[in-house]
């Protein structure tokens, strides 16, 4: 295998993408994991279990770099380059202000 591939969600997706994902990394049909993750879901002590998973699997595998719920990874910490610009702050630790526009008090 491939040591720089990376797994991720894919964007052949019915529902959250992480069986085309999973298909994707491991180079077989999405329907093959698909169906097996039906199959998981009909057996009736194992239902909870895949369903926890496939709900975990959501939350840890990142989306496509160009799809909309790439977007969701600031709510996790992990965008916050573009904030930087937004609390710039000079050597001695004062916050740098611009456009700032003054108004008389009266």
């Amino acid at each position: 295998m491939n040591k720089n591939r990376k797994i991720r969600r894919s964007r052949d997706r019915l529902i959250a993408g992480v069986c085309a994902g999973l298909a994707e990394y491991f180079k077989i049909n999405p329907w093959v994991i698909r169906g097996l993750f039906i199959i998981l879901l009909i057996i009736p002590h194992i239902q909870f279990l895949a369903f926890c998973i496939y709900v975990v699997l959501i939350g840890i595998m990142p989306a496509p770099k160009d799809s909309f719920f790439s977007n969701f990874n600031t709510l996790f910490g992990k965008g916050k380059e573009a904030d930087i610009h937004k609390n710039k702050r000079s050597a001695s630790g004062r916050r740098i202000i611009k456009d700032v526009h003054e108004r008389d008090i009266h």
